[in-house]
């Protein structure tokens, strides 16, 4: 003990300057100064106790949360009128009683424990039920009752007795969850998980650029709140949360926010994070010891889980140093970056940590926290490049860290990330520019719920030189599931193909293993699809869909796959024997209906018997398109120095109209886009985010059958609509996802002697820029 207590002493040898308090200490001082606090609830005169509604008050759903093995925080908020400008939720200004019910049973047949809690409007009125004398170990199901209005229904699970002797935990690990127009895929999927709790990293909200009072960060939470996936995840599962960046600003740290709220405005931030800190309180299943003062909540907290288990969790954000260095994703290491007077948790904060990890008697000891914790080289030359708003711009902290682990052997270490929007898993080592050094433990960054990684390019490019890194993916969307047991840590990397379509199906990208006294995971053998591709096919003629298995096995493995088609279309099936370590490319012939073109979205099944199928997605886009030959016109839209579709003609912007040709542009032009896809068809394309685009074209006599591509390989595509004379002709209803086409299909009468007709293009939603890959007119 005295030697822990002396090795800790010297660690934390700072300067106790000003600042240095305010670390250790918090900032009441600060908060008072500015008038920041929430105010107790201690209000018991008119109180409403039937309290009638303008409509359902619970639209914002239930929840619970930080689970104790007799104990859980019961979360909702009354707010018929969720949306409301003032962020008041559509209540009048008074304090409304809320009943809570806990039972066994989904139909409350046998009630356990019930209470009832003042949801007042200083809280958004919110409500925060701390219930107590629960059974460890114990689904319960519960519900909230205001004057004749019932909640749904939320399930919960206390934890086990801290001695208990438990055989297995499942949890699930999300962060960064931009709005996506209020469907969550990976949500959408986790509910139908078997997991004991999630943990939520941060990134629970996105700010915009006015973000800054209480209303603005209350009408943010509650946008994100109305989900109905995010409700249905809330619904199921306890949660377990932490803050990063944007539920405040984007790489705030302590009381500075640059370049938003520089050095020079900080009690402006501090106003700021007051209103982020209450706003967060009001709309999470936390604790009152987590309540805001002002500025300043108390965020970081232990979980124990029997014997098997214990959890520390971090606040990355309150206690830092404001980062040093320039450069994203990242940039020249700043020699400030690894001065021992830098701090990212704060010496108190750090001190409560190694205390937790030494007094720990549980077989896995695990840091849930923020920003990745390995360091990571972007520069694959010579220099050293870095992203200094993660542990690598505060290196002391983790060197701190890492010379206890060394030094203390707490029982197999973990680390649980988030912030990164991608998949990654690294030995954290001794020396990360030795790779022979020891392992220390183990990190798993988890990828995003739904935000995107534009800067996957850069991390690949430097893969090479940070051989810590075991796995990588800045691809897919989704959230881990994690399996432990006294012997050993699963990992699954769950992903969806579409952040925001309920209707993907997760799969399991690669599973990892770390075993229990060895540190270090261990990917897990199976068969891999490491690719999927098809290039655009000739209506009624038979082509294939390209799939690439490798056998991650020692044994041979019998692979059948296959590709169920709509009706109209013809699919084959493909079954080899892939032998040990072997890579092969299945060819499914694919057949699309002859008499018109068509875009699917197809699913191909992978049926490897008993051995575990690994990879992105099973979904893959196929379009298929008409011979130019035989209709009387057939445009590839795009560029005029990239190819195009055979027996097609090229479409540019340059095309103004031309009686002689038949088509053109009239008025303002469109632009063109290289996607760099290999298929000619899906390569390039034409768009505009200008309000109206017309495209004329010469119709023959008759009626003709119009065929409009569109969509984008890289990115989002807006709804894009066409009309004529005002008229609407077609629209793709919905933005499109990256690499989702989709053919728009209607009908132009030439007349009895052929005509001219301008085709009105404009877009909404997305990106706000309609595409056009290619015109058929049959």
């Amino acid at each position: 003990m005295l030697g822990f207590e002396k090795w800790l002493k010297e660690f934390n040898l700072e300067k106790m300057n000003r600042r240095n308090f305010l670390k250790t200490t918090g900032k009441s001082a600060a908060a008072t100064a500015i008038g920041l606090s929430i105010p107790t609830i201690n209000k018991t005169e008119e109180i409403e106790a039937v309290p009638v509604f303008t409509g359902n008050p619970f639209t914002l759903g239930v929840a619970s949360g930080d689970p104790l093995p007799d104990s859980v925080v019961l979360w909702t908020r009354l707010a018929p009128n969720p949306l409301a400008e003032d962020g008041k939720g559509g209540m009048e200004n008074k304090y409304v009683s809320v009943q809570w019910e806990i039972s066994f049973d989904e139909a409350f047949n046998k009630i356990v424990l019930s209470g009832k809690e003042i949801a007042a409007p200083e809280l958004g009125h919110s409500v925060h039920a701390e219930v107590y004398g629960l059974k460890p170990g114990k689904e319960y199901y519960y519900r909230f009752k205001a004057g004749s209005e019932i909640s749904t229904v939320g399930r919960t699970k206390t934890a086990p007795a801290r001695d208990a002797d438990i055989k297995s935990i499942t949890f699930g690990i999300a962060s960064c969850q931009a709005w996506a127009g209020g469907r969550f895929a990976a949500y959408h999927n986790m509910v139908e998980e078997d997991l004991d709790f999630v943990f939520h990293l941060g990134d629970y909200i996105y700010e915009k650029g006015d973000t800054e009072t209480l209303t603005d960060y209350r009408l943010l939470h509650a946008q994100y709140k109305t989900s109905q996936d995010l409700q249905a995840a809330h619904a199921k599962f306890p949660f377990i949360v932490t803050f990063d960046d944007h539920e405040v600003d984007n790489d705030w740290s302590d009381d500075i926010s640059d370049p938003n709220y520089p050095e020079g405005e900080r009690e402006r931030f501090l106003a700021v994070r007051a209103a982020a800190f209450q706003a967060y309180y009001e709309h999470m299943p936390l604790r009152r010891r987590s309540k805001p003062n002002g500025p300043d909540m108390l965020l970081y907290r232990k979980f124990t889980f029997g014997s098997l288990i214990e959890f520390s969790i971090l606040d990355t954000r309150q206690y830092r140093d404001n980062q040093v260095g320039s450069g994203f994703p990242g940039g020249p290491l700043d020699p400030e970056a690894s001065n021992p007077n830098r701090t990212l948790v704060g010496s108190e904060q750090a001190e409560w940590l190694l205390k937790n990890l030494r007094d720990s008697r549980s077989r896995w000891n695990v840091i849930a926290q923020q920003t990745m914790m390995a360091q990571y080289d972007y520069d694959p030359g010579e220099g050293i490049s870095v992203n200094h708003d993660q542990w690598d711009g505060y290196s002391a902290d983790r060197d701190r860290l890492f010379s206890f682990i060394k030094k203390y052997e707490p029982s197999n270490p973990v680390v649980l990330s988030g912030d990164w929007h991608s998949s990654w898993v690294n030995d954290l080592k001794e020396d990360f520019n030795d790779s022979s050094s020891k392992t220390l433990a183990t990190e798993f960054v988890g990828t995003s719920i739904s935000s995107g990684c534009g800067w996957k390019n850069q991390i690949e490019a430097a893969l090479s030189v940070n051989q810590h890194v075991k796995f990588f993916d800045g691809d897919y969307r989704g959230y881990v599931k994690c399996h432990v047991t006294h012997k050993s840590w699963e990992s699954d990397y769950r992903v969806v193909s579409s952040p925001s379509n309920p209707d993907t199906v997760a799969v399991t990208l690669a599973s990892f293993t770390v075993k229990n006294g060895k540190a270090g995971a261990v990917r897990n053998g199976g068969v891999d699809i490491t690719r999927m591709a098809a290039d655009t096919m000739m209506a009624g003629q038979p082509s294939p869909v390209k799939v690439t298995l490798s056998n991650g096995t020692v044994k041979e493995v019998e692979v059948t796959v296959k590709i169920p088609v709509p009706t109209g279309w013809k699919s084959e099936s493909v079954t080899r024997v892939l032998g040990p370590s072997d890579e092969a490319v299945f060819e499914v012939m694919v057949t699309s209906p002859a008499e018109m073109p068509a875009a699917e979205r197809l699913r191909v099944e992978v049926d490897a018997g008993e051995t575990a199928v690994y990879g992105p997605p099973r979904d893959i886009q196929v379009v298929s398109a008409l011979s130019g030959e035989n209709v009387q016109l057939a445009l590839d839209g795009g560029s005029s120095s990239t190819p195009i579709f055979p027996t097609y003609e090229r479409l540019v912007p340059e095309d103004t109209w031309d009686a002689s040709i038949g088509y053109g542009w009239v008025g303002t032009a469109p632009f063109a886009r290289d996607r760099g896809n290999a298929d000619a068809l899906q390569r390039d394309l034409i768009a505009s985010r200008e309000e109206l685009t017309i495209f004329r074209v010469n119709v023959p006599a008759g009626i003709h059958k119009i065929y409009f591509l569109t969509g984008d390989s890289v990115y989002g595509s807006a709804n894009t609509i066409i009309r004529s004379d005002n008229k609407l002709l077609a629209e793709a209803g919905y933005a499109l996802d990256p690499g989702q086409f989709k053919w728009l299909k209607f009908e132009l009468d030439g007349g009895s002697t052929g005509k001219q007709i301008d085709l009105e293009i404009s877009s909404e939603l997305g990106d706000g820029a309609w595409r056009l890959v290619a015109f058929v007119m049959k």
